[in-house]
């Protein structure tokens, strides 16, 4: 994928970094429908077990499902005929322009919509029906969504394999009929403001954006460095462990050349803890990347702080002090 892909995935799940200065304390914020199974409503848990939600913008969701990759963006003031083209924009600007798209219409929710299917492959491999060298596939398309709105669809499968492509199907199905499988509103209105923890709130630097902002979840990020965090409860010693390992473990799927993971000692919102760091190439030069989970009373935390390597050893004031090293 392009550099920028990469990036963004590092922001994406950017987690709690590093100011002295402690925030000051709230009462606690109840992660409502967040549980081990995951942030989402109950009639989308069965289809959605296992998915990793990454909060890609105030008004749009990427949710990474094994082999295939979902997106939603509720667009408001733009016309129905546009949304496809910023989709293939969208899609353009990860897969690269060697992409093939083909246009047409998609049956979703008990209508037909306009959509178009896609595939990546190897020089010299023609049509759009999965032959084994293609590296992804999938569908574009553009739904009605509520208040007005128009809802931009996508979902990636990796190797334009057909279980993935029947997996897009499912959840795209979902997405066309219901909007955000996690219940809240795609708004910049919708935003939890300040950002926070259930325990503490959080700062937003100067020349830095809220982009996800809830009670279970949020993502502030800056032009070089990104905090992600999401909360669930009840806390599970064997959950929290089992979340962190393949939170890093897509995370690095996710980023491309990144190095090894290692294991340090450090301090997780003040707790003694063992975070995952690792280091991943950008257009700016090294990212490194610290993760960790923790256990407060009932709820566990899973952070991820991003951030150029170069400013190391200090963590960015994104980080919120979330990270220290004992």
């Amino acid at each position: 994928m392009a550099n920028a892909w990469k990036w963004m995935m590092v922001s994406g799940f950017m987690v709690l970094g590093a100011c002295t200065t402690p925030a000051p304390h709230v009462p606690p914020v109840s992660p409502e429908g967040a549980t081990p199974a995951g942030p989402f409503l109950l009639d989308a848990r069965a289809l959605f077990a296992g998915c990793t939600p990454v909060p890609d913008s105030a008004s749009s969701r990427i949710y990474q499902c094994g082999d295939a990759t979902v997106w939603l963006v509720e667009r408001k003031d733009v016309p129905a005929a546009r949304v496809l083209t910023l989709a293939r924009a969208r899609l353009v600007e990860r897969l690269g322009e060697g992409v093939v798209v083909a246009e047409g219409a998609l049956p979703l929710a008990e209508r037909s919509w306009p959509a178009a299917r896609f595939a990546l492959c190897d020089v010299g491999d023609a049509g759009l029906e999965g032959p084994a060298s293609c590296r992804a596939g999938g569908y574009l398309v553009s739904v009605a969504g509520s208040l007005g709105r128009q809802r931009e669809l996508g979902c990636v499968a990796k190797n334009n394999a057909q279980p993935a492509l029947t997996r897009c199907l499912e959840l795209l199905e979902y997405l066309a009929a219901h909007g955000n499988p996690e219940g809240e509103s795609l708004d910049e209105a919708a935003l939890l403001l300040p950002p926070r923890l259930p325990w503490r709130t959080l700062a937003v630097p100067e020349g830095c954006q809220p982009s996800l902002s809830t009670s279970r979840a949020g993502r502030i990020r800056c032009d070089d460095a990104s905090l992600v965090w999401s909360v669930y409860r009840p806390a599970r010693d064997e959950v929290t462990a089992r979340w962190r390992d393949q939170s890093v473990a897509e995370l690095r799927a996710a980023l491309p050349g990144s190095s090894p993971v290692e294991e340090v000692a450090c301090l997780l919102e003040e707790r003694p803890s063992r975070c995952m760091r690792f280091t991943a190439p950008s257009p700016r030069g090294p990212v490194v990347v610290w993760t960790g989970a923790m256990q407060w009373d009932d709820r566990a935390l899973f952070a991820a702080c991003s951030f150029l390597a170069s400013a190391e050893p200090a963590f960015p004031a994104v980080c919120n002090g979330a990270f220290s090293v004992p």
